[in-house]
């Protein structure tokens, strides 16, 4: 697990950098707004309207102007590039009925507005490009709102001296004066680019896979390392007779050679019972998990009963009096492999030898 966690945090690391690139480009592109196109239905040409200032000073103004107002705003906001592309122009040629080229000259599409920006962030960007269309939008507005009250001052003139045409004139002038009243000037977002550079990786290198897999491989013996030392539970026949109490280990029960180590197990058990000349040997439990009944049942198959007899008592902590004091019964404490823990095999050795008890051993079993 450590070598997996710790390979897993040098590939989260390099990925970081991925997600954080060391700066962003956002380019932003934004249609004009026609406002003027209305104004073909009362016989005004919206080709004769002149903005001014014209588009290009419009976007000298934006460019001179755009800094100072960002910096107004925030010392941190990063500069706008603004240019404007203008429709294609098309001409088409063709001949008329006296055998004439008659060129023809049309424009595809509207002008559009792209403005350019790089910073650390995106928001960054988006701030400050939206500073910049607002400036474009102030621009369009004034510069066609003045070139639609110069159209309708010139008409206004015409109109004062004109013999004819007065009624359609006029109409012409109200609907000038109507429609620059509603020039806001607006721009329509269309679509944008956004591009990162810098601070990115296209795959994890080898030698960091390597070091993250030392580096969990050393924390993992560091914890097995303290594991051992402060693992209290007996493992083994050699932890078992190593134990801080001194005590007779009458042998291991397993699962796989049950049938012969029982053998071996009964008879150290009814030698050490003729030894200190009891005939009743009690088996306890050493930890709440041990598998009394099992063991018991495992020595039993073994004619064992032929010369002692053989029974399961309570754990030490369970017993009564009369269970303590009593005299003719020698103990035999079964530890449960794995579980048993040594501070609990010296807590039951302790408080039977205080009774003064008779000892006869203790057996290990991970039955």
């Amino acid at each position: 697990m450590c070598l997996f966690v710790s390979a897993g945090l040098m590939f989260a690391q390099e990925s970081d950098l991925q997600s954080s690139p060391a700066s962003i480009t956002v380019n932003k592109i934004y249609g004009a707004k026609d406002e003027i196109a209305g104004l073909a239905s009362f016989g005004v040409d919206p080709d004769a309207i002149s903005e001014f200032p014209s588009f290009q000073n419009q976007i000298a103004i934006v460019r001179a102007e755009g800094p100072q107002l960002l910096l107004a705003i925030s010392q941190d906001l990063p500069a706008v590039s603004v240019t404007r592309a203008e429709p294609k122009v098309s001409m088409l040629a063709a001949e008329d009925g006296d055998g004439k080229q008659v060129f023809t000259v049309s424009s595809n599409g509207a002008a559009n507005y792209e403005f350019a920006c790089s910073a650390p962030n995106r928001e960054q960007c988006d701030q400050a490009i939206d500073v910049y269309v607002q400036k474009v939008e102030n621009e369009r507005r004034v510069a066609i709102t003045t070139g639609l009250l110069q159209l309708g001052t010139q008409i206004q003139s015409v109109l004062a001296i004109a013999t004819s045409d007065q009624f359609a004139l006029q109409l012409q002038v109200d609907a000038i004066k109507q429609t620059s009243g509603s020039i806001t000037g607006e721009l329509a977002y269309v679509s944008e680019i956004i591009e990162t550079s810098g601070g990115t990786v296209s795959t994890v290198k080898a030698s960091t896979y390597l070091f993250g897999l030392a580096v969990g491989l050393v924390i993992a013996i560091l914890i097995m390392l303290q594991l051992t030392v402060t693992d209290d539970k007996i493992r083994s026949v050699k932890r078992l007779q190593n134990s801080p109490i001194s005590i007779k280990v009458l042998g291991e029960l397993s699962k796989k050679n049950a049938s012969t180590e029982s053998t071996s197990v009964a008879a150290a058990i009814v030698v050490e019972a003729q030894k200190r000349q009891v005939n009743a040997v009690v088996l306890v439990p050493v930890g709440p998990d041990v598998h009394s009944d099992m063991i018991l049942q495992t020595l039993r198959s073994t004619d064992l009963t032929a010369y002692i007899t053989l029974e399961n008592g309570p754990g030490v902590q369970s017993m009564s009096l009369s269970e303590l004091v009593e005299s003719g019964v020698g103990y035999v404490l079964m530890v449960q492999k794995n579980l048993t823990t040594s501070h609990e095999l010296v807590e039951s050795f302790e408080a039977l030898s205080r009774s003064e008890n008779l000892m006869l051993g203790t057996l290990l079993s991970d039955l």
